[in-house]
């Protein structure tokens, strides 16, 4: 009673009160004797709810029910009460009570409906098959319990003539288990959960075995969330010892009971106020403001404050609540090191600062596994607030899907529904053990499954899609939504057979920008005469997606719309960063966060990780009389990109990670060095620098016709046949592949030769190649990469595999031989021994930091038959030599192999020799034909001429 009357509520539910008639009373008769109790002290204040009509018999109902008490001053029930009756789903719990209440003596616009309720417990099984699974015993009967009450409250709401509906009580559920879901999905919004300590922390209801969380709930649908003004738990029971408690009274040797609020229950009260003003009047349209983000990949740095700044801006340009910030999924994964080393969790937190809505899971979602994404990401709502959803992830072997389809959002009045889907290629793209227990279904069709029941069922007015697939283009590549439907294939599908129910639709996965107007057709594939919105961001939140539409009140239909991506703010004199963080809550909110993030990503940071025994660089270009040498040449092999090469065939090397058997570096992907000062230890944070961009690591196959297509791309076009401002990137690759060019041959043809482990290429044979998925791609104009057989994506990121490779080579030298040399070679196709080869060799020498400079290179010949034979030393000046030696008078005919090697680097140059047979020449000896007639006299006669001459040649 203490806490009753110190509460402040003006309607009371009670989630166990006797039930009297089982012990041959009035069934109100206990709860008459409370309310009489709590007027005692000043009488005439409370009232109770009387039973209805419909009381089930006894032999339907528990010693214990629910039941509302009431201010009598300030709310009035409105009609009789309704207990639900289902005696199936709720044959193991207590049934739910309804009322509807108003204000004294206001109109009926300002009703509302309450329901009591209380689940069945975690304690026991319902029934043999409902044992604990993970959400406690019972847990399938509270979830038809759940979706019993669900039915319950629509029909009320028809009956009822009110959309404000707040389920109430103990659920024995936590804010996401499975009955939670099934009401959350449907709109309601869970009050609890707005309630917050002074730091900002989450509140909690119920303590048990040291463990806390939420089983007693509030949930308003969207009306009636809207008429919330604030909630807050009542923390005066569940931390408090039990000893405390009325059942304890007289029951220690000292007496700690006392008449007071605490321990009154083993849990705390949820307290909701409502303001219910007069009916609004409802304008003839309103405009809906949806903010998306795809592909964020945790990207927790200098400029995520002045993303949440450009959300915030957006917010503020609409109408109070007419805003929902969604996103199209890869909120995480592939994160930069701040988010990455901390495992995301400050993208996370960032996100639900700027209030997400919804997202859909996104291929990266699941690079730890399911479990890792149902346990810790999503957490049950306790990490990630917003819902991930999922309509086409589905339990394996079935069509049950193990994420939300859907869910519906109340917007001014507006129900609309926000449906999830990924791409169907999850399995190809994470690690397979991870997902084994998932299928990923065909997303367009989820999304018609999904668009159709929220139709059917009238769940919402509006339907938008969030798709974890897109274009491969877009505007940055210069296609046309025409053309992209032409090419086919999934976001094909999406565009023209997405059901016309969906209004609006976000795409993710492809990095792509554009904001497209797409004709929207009929389940026929006729024209509607409509078009709907498809937008693509971009990623890492440098463009915020915003597609505003407006719906008509009276239809519920979209008339219009409008939609872009609107570039990440920039500060100005006027309007500065500091001037943003003081203007916007949820920026500061932000920027605290990553402020945080970064700091602790420091400490990390300075973790050693290996070591290095001299400098290993990107080229460098060599200082001059007015500046010093600088890093990041992208026309020069490097130590750091060779390396780099090598650590891709160490980590995929494995079968199931893509087999490769070269690694492909491009020069601007590493973006640090490894030096050797002070210690020649290497951080965290200084691997990390090298390649900070987070890439998957990716395999594909390339024939080796295709591999020297690749080698010829590095004299860069663009794809109209236009030359870039960078018109050479010389590629890194791993120490297995030595090849010389000639810069001087026609484009296309300036590769000269290319040995893979030693010997020369095949170029009709495939071979595997690692690389990052930005060059797997076509990135750098490398274009020929899109061409590749078995494209695979191993799961990895390409700083977790760096490191590790630091980590077990331990430690590591930068490797001065050249992988590849230029060599202009004047030799004839055709020598014999003795005869002089000749060659022009340059590029000999790095010119990362610490490369030696070679001085000579040694000459050796290998013939066709395996003899070997040293040619003495050639002089190096300025990494280029003269060559000019003799194949031995002896050699073999056939290809023989003239070695270079460049004593102080360790380079290797070869170069094949096509050696002519040096001996006498056999002649050729051709019978003569004798004459055809025997008459032929002078026939004969030159005949036996030509028989003398043909035996001569034959006995030499």
């Amino acid at each position: 009673m203490a806490a009753i009357s110190k509460s402040g509520a003006n309607v009371v539910s009670l989630m166990e009160v006797e039930n009297s008639a089982q012990f041959g009373k009035d069934r109100d008769d206990a709860l008459a004797k409370l309310v009489e109790a709590l007027n005692v002290a000043t009488p005439g204040i409370w009232n109770y709810v009387r039973t209805p009509a419909n009381a089930p018999p006894l032999a339907d109902e528990d010693m214990i029910r629910t039941a509302f008490i009431y201010k009598k001053a300030a709310a009035e029930p409105v009609g009789e009460s309704i207990i639900h009756n289902d005696t199936v789903a709720f044959a193991s719990a207590r049934k739910p009570l309804a009322q509807v209440f108003k204000p004294v003596g206001a109109s009926d616009d300002k009703k509302f409906i309450a329901i009591a309720n209380h689940f069945k417990s975690k304690g026991s099984a319902a029934t043999p098959e409902d044992t604990d699974k993970g959400q406690g015993a019972s847990n399938l009967a509270r979830t038809e319990q759940a979706k019993s009450l669900l039915a319950f409250s629509n029909d009320l709401q028809a009956s009822k003539g009110t959309d404000k509906v707040f389920l109430m009580g103990d659920f024995n559920a936590y804010a996401k288990e499975d009955p939670m879901n099934v009401l959350t999905a449907a709109g309601f919004v869970n009050q609890g959960e707005k309630a917050r300590n002074v730091d900002g922390s989450a509140k909690h209801s119920y303590l048990f075995g040291g463990l806390v969380g939420s089983l007693d709930h509030v949930l308003a649908s969207p009306g009636a969330n809207s008429v919330v003004t604030g909630a807050d738990i009542w923390n005066i029971n569940s931390v408090e010892s039990v000893a405390l408690e009325y059942s304890r009274y007289n029951n220690n040797v000292t007496n700690y009971y006392a008449p007071d609020q605490f321990r009154a229950s083993d849990h705390d009260p949820v307290v909701v106020g409502l303001d219910l003003p007069a009916a609004p009047v409802t304008p003839a349209s309103v405009d809906l403001n949806l903010l998306g983000i795809n592909d964020f990949h945790g990207r927790i740095d200098a400029n995520t404050f002045l993303f949440a700044a450009t959300v915030e801006k957006l917010r503020e340009s609409a109408a109070p609540g007419a805003t929902a910030f969604l996103s199209a999924g890869d909120n995480i994964g592939a994160s930069l090191f701040a988010s990455a080393v901390a495992k995301d969790q400050p993208t996370i937190d960032v996100l639900n600062a700027l209030e997400l809505r919804a997202s859909a899971v996104g291929n990266h979602e699941f690079d730890g596994g399911w479990t890792d994404l149902r346990d810790r990401v999503a957490a049950g709502g306790t990490n990630a607030k917003f819902p991930y959803l999922g309509a086409n992830v589905y339990q394996k072997g079935t069509t049950e899907p193990v994420l939300p389809e859907y869910t519906v959002l109340e917007m001014n009045g507006v129900k609309v529904a926000v449906i999830g889907t990924v791409t169907q290629e999850v399995p190809s793209l994470v690690t397979p053990a991870g997902v084994t227990e998932l299928e990923f279904g065909d997303p367009v069709d989820a999304i018609n499954r999904v668009a159709a029941k929220i139709t059917g069922e009238k769940l919402a007015d509006v339907i938008v899609v969030e798709n974890h697939d897109g274009a491969g283009s877009g505007t940055p590549d210069g296609s046309t939504l025409e053309q992209e439907v032409a090419a086919g294939g999934p976001f094909a599908k999406l565009v023209t057979k997405t059901s016309p129910e969906v209004d609006a639709i976000f795409t993710g996965h492809t990095h792509k920008q554009y904001s497209w107007d797409a004709p929207v057709l009929d389940m026929n594939g006729q024209p509607t005469g409509r078009t709907r919105p498809v937008v693509q961001t971009g990623s890492y939140g440098e463009f915020i997606g915003q597609i505003q539409l407006t719906v008509d009140t009276t239809t519920m239909q979209v008339t219009g719309y409008k939609a872009g991506n609107v570039k990440r703010t920039v500060p100005t004199e006027t309007e500065t960063a500091a001037d943003l963080v003081a203007k916007y809550p949820r920026v500061a909110a932000v920027k605290a966060i990553v402020d945080k993030a970064l700091a602790d990503a420091a400490v990390i940071g300075n973790q050693p990780v290996g070591k290095v025994t001299a400098d290993i660089t990107t080229a460098f270009t060599p200082a001059t009389a007015t500046s010093p040498a600088s890093r990041d040449d992208r026309a020069n092999e490097s130590t750091l990109g060779n390396l780099v090469a090598d650590s891709l065939v160490d980590a995929l090397k494995a079968p199931d990670l893509g087999a490769a058997e070269i690694g492909v570096v491009n020069p601007g992907g590493l973006r640090n060095e490894l030096y050797f000062a002070p210690d020649g230890t290497i951080t965290y944070a200084e691997a990390n620098a090298v390649l900070p961009f987070v890439n998957n690591l990716w395999t594909t196959s390339l024939t080796g016709a295709q591999f020297k297509t690749l080698l010829e791309q590095q004299w860069q076009t663009n794809p109209d046949g236009t030359v870039p401002s960078r018109a050479y990137q010389q590629l890194g690759l791993s120490k297995n592949v030595n090849y010389t060019y000639d810069a001087g041959r026609a484009a296309g043809d300036r590769i000269t030769s290319i040995r893979v482990n030693g010997s020369l290429i095949d170029p009709a044979k495939a071979y595997r190649i690692g690389t990052f998925s930005f060059l797997a791609t076509g990135g750098d104009n490398f274009r020929v990469f899109k061409e590749g057989a078995g494209t695979d994506d191993s799961g990895l990121v390409d700083r977790d595999a760096w490191i590790k490779y630091l980590q077990e080579h331990n430690p590591v030298s930068p490797d001065f031989a050249r992988r590849t040399v230029a060599v202009v070679n004047t030799t004839a196709a055709e020598i014999k021994g003795g005869d002089a080869v000749s060659l022009a060799v340059s590029k000999l020498d790095l010119t990362s930091l610490g490369s030696p400079v070679n001085t000579s290179l040694t000459a050796a010949f290998t013939d066709a038959a395996g003899t070997a034979t040293q040619l003495g030393s050639i002089p190096v000046s300025a990494g280029a030599a003269t060559v000019d030696v003799k194949v031995p008078a002896g050699a073999a005919s056939g290809t023989g192999t003239l070695v270079l090697t460049a004593a102080e680097s360790g380079t290797v140059v070869k170069v094949d020799v096509l050696v002519a047979a040096s001996g006498p020449v056999t002649p050729v000896c051709t019978a003569p034909v004798p004459p055809t007639k025997w008459y032929d006299v002078a026939g004969w006669i030159k005949y036996a001429l030509a028989w003398l001459q043909y035996q001569r040649c034959l006995n030499g």
